[in-house]
């Protein structure tokens, strides 16, 4: 079979099925998963596919918004282990800034006995959090609450950060990333306070459970190259390993 052909039935599986995995399709074409991975990036250059963890989904697939509280009991103690780690990268006396994600909450829960740390966040649950530590100097960018997300976005708190505010680290998740699209989100006015963040930080730290890998989102924050570390629930195979060292990007896995 030709390459072409192949891909040709790559593209008629993942629209019949919504997705398609590498395993499957080397041992039904009978080649190597190498090659797989390379009919799959092409596809995703053409916006057949969305290339995920282990296979490709559907362009365009839509996904589940959930509510704050529903984001907060989904992969808790994966949340709850990434947000320990991250508290290890936080020295005394940093600013950081906390988006106001999911992951980002579990974090702050492992601040309170940090000195002289000031955190900025558009979350009202991490300031709700973080409220009674005297000894945490406490930054709320204030702006338009949206209250399926608990974060306060739009212009004003755009400007708020860019224009006021700077930190040695920012934390943060979102929807997904994907090897061809990198850091992906489900809202425009969530993901331009992040794109704010990260211009405005020294470092950026991705908090990334592994349902985040390979997941689908609009719009983009940021290429891969942006992030100064991931830190992940899960092993990630070679190609996602190569990618993120090919960006200086630092792996932490817990």
């Amino acid at each position: 079979m030709l390459a072409v052909e192949r891909r040709n039935e790559i593209e008629r599986l993942v629209n019949k099925n919504k997705r398609v995995l590498v395993t499957e399709l080397a041992g039904m074409f009978d080649v190597t998963p190498e090659t797989i991975r390379g009919d799959l990036l092409k596809l995703e250059k053409q916006g057949v596919l969305v290339r995920t963890y282990g296979g490709a989904t559907l362009s365009g697939e839509p996904g589940q918004d959930l509510s704050f509280k529903e984001r907060d009991i989904v992969n808790s103690e994966a949340k709850r282990r990434i947000g320990k780690r991250a508290s290890e990268l936080i020295r005394d006396g940093e600013t950081i800034f906390l988006d106001a994600s999911t992951s980002a909450l579990h974090l702050a829960r492992h601040l309170k006995e940090k000195r002289g740390l000031t955190v900025i966040t558009n979350a009202m649950s991490i300031v709700t959090e973080l409220a009674d530590c005297e000894n945490i100097k406490l930054i709320c960018t204030g702006g338009l609450l949206s209250k399926k997300n608990m974060s306060y976005v739009g212009r004003f708190t755009e400007r708020m950060i860019r224009e006021n505010l700077a930190a040695n680290k920012f934390f943060f998740s979102c929807r997904g990333v994907t090897l061809g699209r990198g850091l992906v989100d489900s809202s425009e006015d969530e993901a331009e306070i992040k794109r704010s963040m990260l211009e405005c930080s020294d470092s950026a730290i991705f908090l990334c459970d592994h349902n985040k890998i390979g997941r689908l989102g609009v719009p983009v924050i940021a290429p891969l190259s942006r992030i100064d570390a991931i830190i992940t629930d899960i092993c990630l195979d070679d190609e996602w390993r190569e990618a993120l060292e090919s960006c200086d990007t630092e792996i932490i896995t817990v």
